[in-house]
Formats: C-alpha cells, sequence, structure tokens
C-alpha cells in the first residue's frame, strides 16, 4: 500500500508521513490538489492530510470541506498530532518586489504579523500563494521578495541564512492534527 502526501522532501507533510508510515511506501505529490481531485487514481492507497490544508489555487478546497464532502470515497483511519518544524517569518530587507510568497496554510499567520506591524494597509506587501513550504522558499530568494513564512530547518541550510539583508521576525512553533484516510 501507498501513503500519499505533500512534497518536496523536507515538508512538514513528509516528516509526518515518515513518523507514521509503517509499511507504507511513501509517495511525495507536489501538492495536495493533485491527490485530493484525483482520488480514484488512488484506490486502496492511503493519504496524509493536515487538518490546516488550504488550497491555494481552489477556494473550496480545504480540510474541512474535503473531509464532509468526501466521506464516501475515503474514510479516516487514524488521527494525531506533531509539531510542525519551527516557522520563521523572514524579511528580506533589500526586496526587489513588496511580495509576500507563503504557503496557503500559513496565511493567517502571516496576516497577524502584518496586523502587528502595521503592514496590513496599501503599502503592505501583497500575497502569492506557493504549493509549500519549500517552494515558498525557493521562490522568496529567487524573486527577492519581501516576506516568507517558511521552516526554519531548512532556511539555516541554505547559504542566504548567513545574508544578513534575511532578518527573521518571528518564530512560530503550532502544532498539527494529520488525518490518515484509507482511499475506497
Amino acid at each position: 500500500m501507498k501513503l500519499h502526501t505533500l512534497g518536496p522532501v523536507g515538508t512538514d507533510s513528509e516528516q509526518a508521513a515518515n513518523d507514521y508510515k509503517t509499511t507504507q511506501t511513501l509517495v511525495l505529490h507536489q501538492d495536495f490538489e493533485e491527490i485530493l481531485t484525483n482520488l480514484a487514481h488512488f484506490s486502496g492507497d492511503q493519504i496524509l492530510v493536515p487538518a490546516a490544508f488550504k488550497s491555494n489555487r481552489l477556494p473550496d478546497l480545504n480540510w474541512a470541506n474535503f473531509n464532509y464532502l468526501s466521506w464516501e470515497k475515503a474514510t479516516i483511519v487514524d488521527t494525531f498530532t506533531l509539531p510542525l518544524m519551527t516557522l520563521i517569518v523572514v524579511e528580506n530587507v533589500a526586496y526587489a518586489r513588496n511580495v509576500a510568497v507563503i504557503h496557503a496554510a500559513t496565511e493567517g499567520l502571516l496576516a497577524q504579523y502584518l496586523r502587528a506591524n502595521g503592514l496590513d494597509n496599501a503599502w503592505g506587501p501583497s500575497v502569492v500563494f506557493a504549493p509549500s513550504k519549500p517552494v515558498a522558499m525557493s521562490d522568496f530568494i529567487k524573486a527577492q521578495n519581501r516576506f516568507t513564512i517558511i521552516s526554519e530547518a531548512q532556511f539555516l541550510k541554505l547559504p542566504e541564512s548567513e545574508d544578513p539583508k534575511y532578518q527573521v521576525r518571528q518564530r512560530l512553533s503550532p502544532q498539527m492534527v494529520w488525518v490518515v484516510y484509507q482511499i475506497k
């Protein structure tokens, strides 16, 4: 049996799947939309989804709607909690674009940070969504965006973490509820 979840390697989903799996073969996907909108392709397999899942492309696709509307196609077989990797709000103080690139599930954290720092106005950043935090981190650096919320451990592996233009503005350590579904 296969266990499907969000990749690439280094996501919280991949870490949670590795903590959970026993004999399943782990399959990482570029985004949850690929899995959740194609359940028929994964019949007999399992999927691992965080309760905070929120699509960055399909406005009505989130964990709550999936759980309620797909009950005939997917059955919950397990739930567990794990802390997420420590998240950081990073600001590029020499940004080229006044953009915050984030994973959609962290939108509330970004809004809270921007509000608390008086940046939730016309001069604050516009928000762009990435399918995962590793992709957000890559896009943040490549496009020289202003803000991102990413996993601290992943950021510290990069040479850019030593560059003084990248300032860690906040550390966050939320927990997550993970849900394992059996696909019918």
